[in-house]
């Protein structure tokens, strides 16, 4: 059973790498890099899909708001067109620095892309920064679940597998207790 699950996690990890990096993907590159600290998943394939995945998840966001934006999004939200104005002075200003500060906001990045797609930035230069800037943060998000991995598994290799154990067992005693009814409680 074991190497069954090995094996479709081999042969599936990049697909499910490539397809949540394009919608958010910090959690499942996290994952990933936890995965090539492991040995199941080849750490340089794993950052090169997640960058290939958020890339064209940021491109396609983006022509979404570029084409269907102005149509069906402003004219149902009156305030986010000042905000719209707003933000392209800025994105005039700083088109890269913008990009990169929108893709670290977590659960942002899908809003901001289509944001992007509402200014007047040029589809070319949203291309070229946004691929830089994904392979970037491909780079930094994967290395921390990497390490983590590493982390993980050698505090997990000793006594420190028991200390988590006592430590589940107690957060779900604190959640039993919140769950609780209030008059079981007082009881």
């Amino acid at each position: 059973m074991e190497h069954a699950f090995l094996h479709l996690l081999r042969h599936y990890g990049l697909w499910a790498v490539l397809v949540g990096t394009f919608f958010e993907g910090e959690g499942v590159l996290v994952g990933a890099g936890i995965l090539a600290a492991k040995g199941l998943l080849d750490p340089l394939y794993v950052g090169m899909t997640a960058a290939l995945g958020a890339w064209t998840g940021h491109l396609f966001w983006f022509f979404m708001g570029r084409r269907f934006g102005t149509r069906y999004i402003l004219p149902r939200f009156g305030l986010l067109r000042e905000k719209i104005s707003r933000a392209n002075g800025i994105i005039k200003r700083r088109p890269g620095t913008a990009i990169v500060i929108l893709q670290y906001l977590y659960g942002a990045r899908v809003f901001g892309a289509i944001a992007f797609g509402l200014t007047e930035l040029s589809f070319g230069r949203f291309v070229v920064y946004e691929a830089v800037n994904c392979a970037v943060w491909a780079a930094v998000v994967e290395t921390a679940g990497y390490f983590l991995g590493k982390a993980v598994f050698r505090f997990f290799h000793g006594w420190g597998r028991w200390i988590w154990i006592a430590l589940s067992i107690a957060v779900l005693v604190w959640i039993y207790q919140l769950l609780k009814p209030r008059d079981a409680r007082a009881r």
